[in-house]
């Protein structure tokens, strides 16, 4: 069998599966899992191809046809246009986030100090990883730091700092929220679970089935997560500190609130996009 034959049973089965761009994803998977260049495919279409080849390539196709990610299916994920480590245990960045780093680096980089920066609940620790590769480019001294209750989220956050070859320029270390926390910080960052609980269900089968609950669900309304940083984030920000929080949709005024009745200033309510309020800037 050929290159493009075997696309093409790839690409008949996912249509049937109403996956939305069949050949795309058939084409991308054979790539990564046969470390053919994407662009270059075109070029080796009719190249034959190995039995062991055909059968890895259709387990995988089996799995994308079930609705398991891509991105879990290859093992990355593409955040502010570099690729991180992913897997069953971490949330799949995703690109609202990518807001988080645009509206750091220009609330900073005009400033140009030091800055000491703690991301709570980092996961693959791709915001952590990417704002110290961003200030980096623009000659500002990053001391990086990601903290997160999962121990086996906290290996892909290594692997990925491992990966972009930051290793040993972030601490990464477990911690319930602020339990383990001693530092103080200029910017505390976080993408915290924002889902109500009864809503976990409704989710799409993508990430529901295939993304950590413990990184989705905020209980019953959505904002423990909000209330639990809120309570105790001024005793971990210098004097002139920030927070810089991701918030689901329609959760940005409760959030607000939450913040304000701890003596939080806000500062600003960007949104994403899909043009809905995604991040919020609280000044201590």
């Amino acid at each position: 069998m050929k290159y493009h034959n075997l696309i093409k049973v790839g690409q008949n089965f996912l249509e049937k599966k109403n996956i939305l761009r069949p050949k795309y994803e058939s084409i991308l998977l054979f790539s990564k899992i046969n470390k053919v260049n994407f662009s270059n495919y075109f070029t080796n279409e009719k190249k034959k191809i190995s039995k062991t080849q055909i059968k890895v390539f259709l387990k995988k196709i089996a799995l994308r046809g079930m609705g398991k990610p891509l991105s879990k299916i290859i093992g990355k994920k593409e955040f502010y246009s570099r690729e991180f480590f992913v897997n069953s245990q971490t949330l799949d960045p995703r690109p609202e986030t990518e807001l988080i780093i645009d509206l750091i680096k220009n609330f900073e980089e005009k400033k140009s100090r030091p800055l000491n920066i703690l991301d709570l609940g980092t996961g693959t620790g791709c915001i952590i990883i990417t704002l110290y590769l961003e200030f980096k480019k623009k000659k500002i001294n990053v001391t990086g730091n990601g903290i997160d209750i999962s121990s086996h989220a906290l290996d892909i956050a290594k692997k990925n700092a491992s990966y972009h070859n930051v290793g040993s320029k972030i601490n990464f270390f477990r911690s319930n929220w602020f339990s383990d926390i001693k530092d103080k910080f200029d910017i505390i960052v976080s993408n915290p679970p924002y889902i109500k609980q009864n809503e976990i269900n409704s989710l799409p089968l993508e990430v529901k089935n295939f993304d950590p609950e413990i990184s989705l669900c905020g209980g019953l309304d959505g904002l423990d997560s909000f209330k639990r940083i809120a309570d105790n984030v001024r005793n971990y920000l210098k004097k002139d500190g920030f927070i810089f929080v991701e918030v689901g949709n329609n959760q940005s005024k409760e959030v607000k609130k939450i913040f304000e009745r701890k003596q939080f200033t806000t500062i600003d309510v960007s949104k994403d996009l899909f043009n809905m309020e995604r991040v919020i800037i609280f000044k201590k």
